[in-house]
């Protein structure tokens, strides 16, 4: 890309009411790389085992929503800790408790 070519790219994006500075980011990001994408984040990568771990207890509180972290936990013989954080973290599952219903008398 000549130097040209990203005046006319920034100017026609902005046109586009883009904002100028991420559209240089994102061309700069190309130039450095030969990529738009953004660069993986660096971690351990998850092992194999732990996708097995998150997909049962997926089912398991798909199944029964009420279920606790404790329960699940002792099923499965891993720590609450690990169960909380796929629960919240990676699957985004919040908590739901039972109510009693409230009892309705009639007049």
């Amino acid at each position: 890309m000549a130097k040209g070519d990203a005046k006319s790219t920034i100017q026609h994006f902005v046109k586009e009411r883009r904002r100028r500075t991420t559209v240089s980011r994102i061309i700069k990001r190309y130039k450095d790389t030969g990529n738009t994408e953004y660069a993986p984040i660096p971690g351990r990568p998850i092992s194999k085992q732990m996708l097995k771990t998150q997909k049962k207890i997926e089912t398991l509180f798909t199944k029964c929503p009420t279920t606790s972290v404790r329960i699940v936990a002792k099923k499965l013989n891993i720590p609450k800790s690990t169960v909380s954080d796929i629960k919240v973290k990676k699957l985004g599952i919040r908590a739901q408790t039972q109510k009693k219903a409230p009892k309705y008398v009639k007049d």
